[in-house]
């Protein structure tokens, strides 16, 4: 019999791990016809190990083990490369957040040195602007920075920075080196009024480099506004700091370039002679642009020679029968047909380009003279401008200057003049504080800031008869007209006396407003808190005189005040609630110029107050916070 060759560790082939030998009686000793050893002597038999065959289950489970393993091993190198990125990502991080609060921190001093004309400063802190925001863009603009902004979730903030630092970026680069030109062009230390004569050299030649340098800004500006709600509240925080510094800058670039781009118009720089109608308001009695425009008078400009002319009392303006301009269907239901017939009315309305033009009709209907603009001004404004340029003595011996023309033209002229003199008297004493501001600046620079400070906060308003012109106009503050693009949120408190009276000295106003979070509809919601107080005591209506406690109106008891409030939502957004301290409800919603407004009658007694909490809503998609215009504040009674 043939035996089958046996296959072992020493055979012809190796045995494999997975296979045993298999052997027969036959194979191991022989036939049992040979004895057992198949007719030949038996070889000497070496032990044989015999082997399980593996289960393919069991196969996999190894061959799975092993996969595992290199796995792992990959993952632990890859977790490890990660951990080396972030730690570098994570110093980088840190680097580019000092190097933007260093930079927000210089624009701090940037802003300063803008508003106060230092040039020599700011080329300085321009410096150190680049320097920080120079080594922030270096950071952000790494490949490791544009790989990480593709991760999940975080990925959005660090894109924000990164447009952020852009942003600051295209400022230091583009922007600020031409604000630097047109300001050493336009040295704000050559900017005077001397001897009736408005001076202003270089402004022409700087306005191409302000307008470069307010365009750059103002994309800047634009990009961080689009900029999304971030995740990392630091990140948040650093962004919103950067938001609020350039808005700041931004804004006063954006109005020198208007300044440098309408002086030599206005001023007529050209030879031609322009006519200005001047409003004084007295704030003693409230409109929503400041208060009641109770003298009237002219100013005629050529080549920056300012000319006064008499000032008159509103009572000597033609009152017509009917609107001397069409009046819409919103402005009569809201402020009734007075706003366009009355003088003392012209600005029942907050849209303060409105007024310019009913006000420059009337003036024409009543002395046919040409207005080629209107400049609205208020004791506020006389007394900022009379501490720089010195007090003015009035012709009664009077002197009012920075410390008191406030106080004396809205309360001390109608506590102690005879009622029949008051409002002459206080057109002289207007006529004479503007003349004498208009003959001489005193220091440029304060004189520049006083005239800033009052257009920031509503004491100056002005509109141009000229189209064009008056478009520029309306981009800056001191045009005071009602803001009706969505994408430039404003929120509007104004006021309008009912009383008719002087009692408005003591209207104490507290306003504010602050961000209460995003609503369903992706519109952010803001709370505009409201408090007005009557600061007269009871003790004090005895010795006050009728012509300052008014006409006693229906309704009215002496010391009362009675006022009507506007409460303007931000374009596209609405007015959401209200809540009033009394109990009461608005008096009404309407709807002026596309804006919706609430509307609230409130009187208030000696040392009574009032608070109003309500909710607007800005544009869904808008994520600029809204600037808040009100009724401009005096000091009034504060005890």
């Amino acid at each position: 019999m043939q035996t089958k060759p046996v296959y072992g560790r020493n055979g012809d082939r190796p045995v494999a791990d997975d296979e045993f030998t298999f052997m027969t009686d036959e194979n191991a000793n022989g036939s049992a016809a040979d004895g057992g050893n198949g007719g030949v002597e038996s070889p000497v038999q070496q032990p044989h190990h015999h082997r399980r065959r593996m289960s393919p289950q069991h196969i996999r489970r190894i061959k799975r083990r092993r996969r595992i393993k290199r796995i792992l091993i990959g993952l632990l190198i890859v977790l490890l490369a990660l951990a080396g990125i972030a730690v570098w990502f994570g110093v980088s991080a840190m680097k580019t957040k000092n190097e933007i609060q260093q930079a927000v921190s210089v624009a701090t001093g940037l802003q300063d040195s803008l508003s106060g004309g230092d040039t020599s400063t700011l080329d300085k802190t321009i410096d150190q602007f680049s320097v920080h925001v120079g080594k922030a863009y270096g950071e952000t603009s790494s490949v490791l920075w544009a790989v990480a902004a593709r991760t999940p979730y975080y990925g959005n903030d660090i894109s924000a920075v990164r447009t952020a630092v852009t942003a600051l970026e295209n400022i230091s680069s583009q922007g600020l080196p031409a604000l630097s030109d047109a300001l050493s062009t336009m040295n704000l230390d050559s900017i005077s009024v001397s001897n009736g004569t408005i001076s202003v050299p270089g402004v022409d030649k700087a306005a191409d480099s302000l307008k470069q340098a307010d365009t750059v800004i103002t994309n800047a500006n634009h990009s961080l506004a689009a900029v999304p709600t971030t995740h990392i509240q630091q990140v948040t925080d650093a962004i919103g700091k950067a938001k609020d510094y350039l808005d700041k800058i931004g804004d006063t670039v954006h109005n020198a370039s208007v300044f440098a781009q309408l002086a030599p118009k206005m001023l007529a720089m050209d030879g031609q002679t322009r006519t200005y109608l001047i409003l004084a308001q007295t704030n003693a009695e409230i409109r929503p642009t400041g208060g009641m425009p109770g003298s009237w008078g002219t100013m005629t400009i050529t080549n920056g020679k300012v000319d006064m002319h008499e000032f008159v009392a509103e009572s000597t303006v033609k009152t017509p029968a009917t609107p001397i301009v069409p009046l819409t269907g919103e402005e009569t239901t809201l402020f009734t047909n007075k706003l366009g017939r009355v003088p003392q009315d012209v600005n029942f309305t907050p849209d303060f380009p409105r007024t310019g033009e009913i006000a420059s009709a009337l003036w024409t209907n009543t002395y046919k003279t040409k207005i080629d603009g209107v400049i609205a001004i208020d004791p506020v404004f006389l007394q900022n401008m009379l501490t720089v340029t010195g007090g003015v003595t009035l012709e009664d011996g009077t002197t009012i200057d920075g410390t008191n023309a406030a106080k004396f033209l809205l309360s001390d002229v109608y506590a102690h003049q005879e009622v029949s003199n008051q409002d002459e008297y206080f057109s002289a004493a207007a006529a004479s504080a503007f003349k004498h501001i208009m003959e001489q600046s005193g220091e440029p620079k304060a004189f520049m800031k006083a005239i800033t400070t009052s257009v920031t906060n509503g004491h100056m308003l002005v509109w141009s008869a000229n189209a064009d012109e008056q478009k520029l106009l309306e981009e800056t503050p001191i045009s005071g007209n009602l803001v009706t693009k969505a994408t430039d949120p404003q929120v509007g408190v104004y006021f309008s006396d009912i009383t008719q009276s002087k009692m408005d000295w003591y209207l104490k106003r507290e306003i504010s407003t602050e961000f209460d979070k995003t609503a369903e509809n992706g519109a952010n919601q803001y709370t505009v808190h409201i408090k007005v107080t009557n600061m007269m005591t009871a003790d004090e209506v005895a010795s006050t005189p009728q012509y300052v406690l008014g006409d006693q109106l229906e309704g009215i008891a002496n010391g009362q005040i009675k006022t009507a409030m506007f409460l303007y939502a931000p374009a596209g957004g609405r007015l959401v609630d209200w809540k009033l301290s009394d109990g009461s409800k608005l008096d009404g919603i309407a709807v002026h110029d596309g804006l919706t407004l609430g509307l609230k009658t409130f009187l208030l007694s000696p040392g009574e107050s009032l608070e109003i909490t309500a909710h607007v809503q800005t544009a869904p998609g808008v994520s600029t916070p809204p600037t808040l215009r009100q009724t401009p504040q005096i000091e009034g009674r504060t005890d």
